[in-house]
């Protein structure tokens, strides 16, 4: 009897278990992530951009928001994975900012990112970064 309960117990846990497999991107701060379906559901309030340069392969990104202090803060660059065809071609970027900070007060900070695998060859390539009234040259 003992033997038929644990059987039985065992194969309802088993068809209970479903394997699921869901293709989750982990933000991080200062990363740089390839991905379409994050692009499109990146939202870009919150925040302002006051100042994009390039130097090299690093672009630094001078983001305005309100809140406390701004040390909580995250950035994390997101590319539509799209090259548009023109010459020279072009790359859309956006900012995954997360601010979790209530405060009325406002901060800027510097985020940087290495965007050098933005860049497939060589060839100048020209980043339409969200939020930024003009394209950047890369």
């Amino acid at each position: 009897m003992k033997l038929k309960i644990i059987f039985l117990v065992s194969l309802l846990a088993f068809l209970g278990c479903s394997e699921t497999t869901e293709n989750t991107l982990e933000l991080c701060n200062e990363c740089v992530i390839i991905d379409n379906n994050l692009y499109n559901k990146t939202a870009t309030t919150g925040y302002n951009i006051s100042n994009a340069v390039l130097n090299g392969d690093l672009l630094t990104v001078n983001i305005v928001a309100s809140g406390c202090d701004g040390n909580s803060w995250s950035a994390t660059l997101v590319d539509a994975n799209l090259i548009l065809e023109s010459n020279p071609t072009q790359r859309n970027i956006k900012i995954n900012f997360v601010n979790k900070e209530a405060c009325l007060a406002v901060w800027s900070k510097d985020f940087t990112f290495n965007i050098s695998h933005l860049k497939e060859s060589n060839t100048t390539i020209l980043l339409n970064l969200y939020g930024w009234d003009s394209q950047i040259q890369y």
